[in-house]
């Protein structure tokens, strides 16, 4: 959206809810349509949407997954979706099997009861997928990583565009950070659970400090919580920590909290996959998916080793700024949204 008022466009932000600590950057009009908060499809609390979608240039759909919109917005023949996660193309835990390995299967009743066992529940939220999946074919799909176009390929829905954030970086660290962060909703597909388990495991060699809230916060005893951080603050976290802990147990589409961490010269001790490997060659430190020994050892490596650390920062920032910067990115926003002057 800044990027958009800065050029000259006129912007709206239609809401299906308010964030009271969340503001619209200046100049963008502010719309409230309760029912694009809907996950499921819903004619209801829609006023005004078609008006509104009438009277874009554009119309740029994020984090909507009402049917009903997303099939209004692909008929005006003038949409561009963002698909940040798996919901259009799995129903169940982000393509992922209960044992942590990558499910290479489409989503169809007789594969997915290995990950939802209830059939009413399963039929529901296949349904639902469907829905979702079908309502998109015909629209401009952005995605954050290849593994996301790859994905969505699959599921009959090709030439999705390949576009990720563009975090800048900042300046250079003087010294190692001393404890370990970890980042993100506290829930069991995030590794959240067998992160804590690794690092008590390795000794706790550095201090844990965890940003986010969720069920699992009853796992973190010893760690110190800090709850929901604003972006300064989580800059700020990021800058001082020894290295980011990235132990995702599904298949992250892309992994935005790494490269923010690359970006403050902070290396990563990373899963790899799903969409990590656009970022996960320089800085970091790679692991197979369950392999809870080889984090042990990166922890206990990188604890005992701050040159080391250091190193990979420095490397990490490198790689951001060449893959990640406002210059490299916005170019492919601008290519995207072409000259358009209103968007919604």
């Amino acid at each position: 959206m800044q990027l958009a008022v800065e050029v000259g466009h006129t912007v709206g932000l239609a809401v299906g809810r308010v964030e009271h600590d969340v503001l619209p950057p200046e100049g963008v009009a502010l719309y409230r349509i309760r029912g694009l908060a809907s996950r499921t499809a819903s004619n209801s609390r829609l006023a005004n949407l078609e008006e509104l979608l009438g009277a874009a240039d554009v119309v740029h759909l994020q984090n909507v997954m009402n049917p009903v919109v997303l099939k209004r917005a692909v008929h005006t023949g003038r949409v561009i979706v963002t698909i940040q996660d798996h919901r259009v193309f799995c129903p169940g835990m982000g393509r992922s099997l209960p044992d942590g390995s990558r499910c290479l299967d489409p989503f169809e009743s007789a594969k997915c009861d290995v990950c939802l066992a209830d059939p009413v529940y399963r039929e529901r939220l296949l349904r639902l997928t469907r829905e979702r999946r079908d309502a998109l074919k015909g629209a401009q799909l952005v995605v954050l990583s290849r593994y996301m176009a790859d994905e969505l390929t699959l599921v009959g829905l090709p030439g999705a565009e390949v576009i990720a954030p563009w975090v800048e970086v900042g300046p250079e660290r003087e010294e190692a950070g001393e404890y370990f962060f970890l980042g993100g909703r506290l829930v069991a597909h995030k590794g959240i659970a067998s992160a804590m388990d690794v690092w008590r495991v390795a000794g706790r060699p550095l201090g844990l400090r965890v940003a986010g809230e969720g069920p699992l916060e009853h796992c973190l005893e010893g760690a110190d919580l800090l709850g929901w951080l604003s972006s300064p603050s989580l800059e700020g976290e990021l800058r001082r920590a020894r290295a980011l802990l990235f132990p995702s147990f599904w298949q992250e589409p892309f992994g935005i909290l790494a490269v923010q961490a690359l970006a403050a010269g902070t290396p990563v001790i990373a899963v790899d996959s799903g969409g990590t490997g656009e970022w996960n060659t320089s800085g970091c430190l790679r692991l197979p998916a369950g392999d809870d020994s080889a984090m042990v050892d990166c922890i206990r490596d990188l604890a005992g080793d701050a040159a080391k650390a250091q190193r990979l920062g420095r490397e990490g920032q490198a790689s951001v700024a060449e893959k990640f910067s406002y210059g490299r990115i916005g170019e492919k926003l601008r290519a995207l949204y072409g000259g358009c002057p209103t968007a919604l």
